[in-house]
């Protein structure tokens, strides 16, 4: 993705959504928001889904979802890639902080 030039192809017909809107905005204010909220996914993924990544330690990631939670967010979207050795480690290592 680094290397790419920040624009894919898109169909002639898509729209974002509201919250997709707010994501890409987000990622106008800079790389890393919050400490390791990640928005450079926005830039190159063509604005779809996974605009942003919580790139963290285990115990970094739960911090920032707690964090989230506090402001009133009460759903998260957590995937990983490679996404079974991903939904493992989330398994394993992030599940249990969260429900602590």
């Amino acid at each position: 993705m680094a290397k790419g030039t920040g624009v894919t192809a898109r169909d002639q017909n898509w729209q974002a959504a509201v919250g997709q809107w707010r994501l890409l905005d987000l990622a106008t204010r800079g790389e890393v928001l919050d400490g390791n909220l990640y928005t450079a996914p926005g830039r190159f993924g063509g604005g779809g889904a996974g605009t942003t990544w919580l790139g963290a330690s285990a115990e970094d990631a739960a911090r920032s979802l707690r964090r989230y939670q506090g402001l009133g967010i009460t759903h998260f979207v957590l995937s990983d890639t490679p996404y079974l050795p991903g939904i493992r480690r989330q398994g394993d290592e992030l599940l249990p902080l969260l429900r602590g």
